[in-house]
């Protein structure tokens, strides 16, 4: 059965993939060198980037840490593209 998502899931999630990305690129490692220090193959790396596979939470935050980033830096970088403002770092409310 194929996935469901919503669009705004979707996008978010696009977002996020492109800031893993770009962060791997920035590194200099290449598909192979992430899939090497994550124990896993380069395809699965190819399809979470071109967007065939989603990302779950937990891989999320191995994949980040592979590539040396902050997972939480990372992901409040997405949500403030998605609002177009700054998020605040304390919940409010």
């Amino acid at each position: 059965m194929p996935e469901m998502r919503s669009p705004a899931s979707s996008d978010l999630h696009g977002r996020i993939v492109h800031l893993l990305t770009k962060a791997r690129r920035d590194a200099k490692l290449r598909q192979v060198d992430l899939a090497g220090r994550l124990s896993w193959q380069q395809a699965y790396v190819s399809r979470y980037e071109t967007g065939e596979r989603l990302l779950g939470v937990d891989e999320y935050v191995a994949v980040a840490l592979a590539i040396g980033v902050d997972p939480v830096m990372l992901l409040k970088q997405a949500l403030e593209i998605a609002v177009g403002k700054r998020v605040d770092e304390r919940p409010t409310e």
